[in-house]
């Protein structure tokens, strides 16, 4: 099934059947401890920017076998992004929703669907579309949305997991707002809302894989029996400053969710103001 449009495209791939009925084509990862092959499988992502760092997630999550990818930006391909971002020379100057779910396609193994479409997060809410999920996960430039998928994401009961580099290409974040526990505004009160990344800021494919790499565990920690002991992750490439693994408490005076527990907020070695979706 295909349907494309500028503004929409939803296309069912079709599952890889194995000529050997010992194997299918996720058989190595089903042999991973607490790995569920058919709780992925059921599973919708609400993919929230398809820029550098989300189009790496969902080609893991669509070779892996997700059930359904519903992705949304209303960004346009430029030819700046084409080097790092699932996108081609046929892709240039139209939307980025829209392409990379076309572009995905060739990457399932497992049956997934996917959806794209040619608008923001605050275009799909205005539009009354039904943004509930499994998860959502938010790679996006800037803070307003990032505000908003946190508010909508615990209105909803979701998880929503937050994805960025800095604006060097040398240390990104990871961060899971489980329901009830601490959210965006619990780690970032002061400059949640920061401010948009300038275009043409220093951008590279190594950092965008290794924070993907990290966002991609931690979405299957949540679908799954695979153990995770964090919350927040952050990585420098280069090694003059430590990762970071912590839990983030709730904040009780968190601007976002006014939580009234104890708070044990994280200071983070990445500017929260300084962050990108490249």
């Amino acid at each position: 099934m295909f349907f494309i449009s500028r503004q929409q495209v939803r296309i069912q791939t079709k599952q890889i059947v194995s000529r050997d009925p010992r194997f299918t084509v996720t058989d190595r990862q089903e042999r991973i401890d607490g790995f569920d092959q058919s709780a992925l499988a059921r599973a919708t992502g609400i993919i929230i920017g398809a820029g550098g760092i989300g189009s790496e997630v969902c080609e893991g999550l669509v070779r892996k076998g997700i059930g359904r990818l519903r992705i949304f930006d209303f960004d346009e391909v430029d030819i700046t992004n084409l080097n790092r971002q699932l996108f081609f020379k046929r892709d240039l100057w139209k939307k980025k929703g829209v392409r990379l779910a076309k572009n995905l396609a060739p990457h399932a193994v497992g049956g997934t669907v996917l959806e794209g479409y040619g608008w923001s997060l605050q275009d799909a809410i205005a539009r009354k579309l039904d943004l509930t999920g499994s998860f959502f996960l938010v790679g996006v430039d800037n803070g307003k949305t990032r505000v908003d998928t946190s508010q909508l994401s615990r209105e909803l009961g979701m998880t929503a997991v937050y994805i960025a580099v800095d604006l060097q290409a040398e240390a990104g974040y990871v961060f899971v707002q489980d329901p009830g526990n601490a959210c965006f505004g619990c780690l970032f009160p002061k400059t949640m809302y920061g401010r948009k990344a300038p275009c043409q800021t220093p951008a590279s494919k190594d950092i965008l894989k290794v924070v993907a790499g990290l966002a991609l565990y931690a979405i299957d920690s949540l679908l799954m029996q695979r153990k995770r002991n964090w919350n927040y992750r952050e990585v420098h490439l280069a090694g003059f400053m430590p990762d970071v693994q912590r839990q983030v408490e709730k904040l009780p005076t968190c601007p976002l969710c006014g939580s009234l527990s104890d708070n044990a907020r994280i200071v983070s070695a990445v500017p929260d103001n300084a962050l990108s979706d490249k």
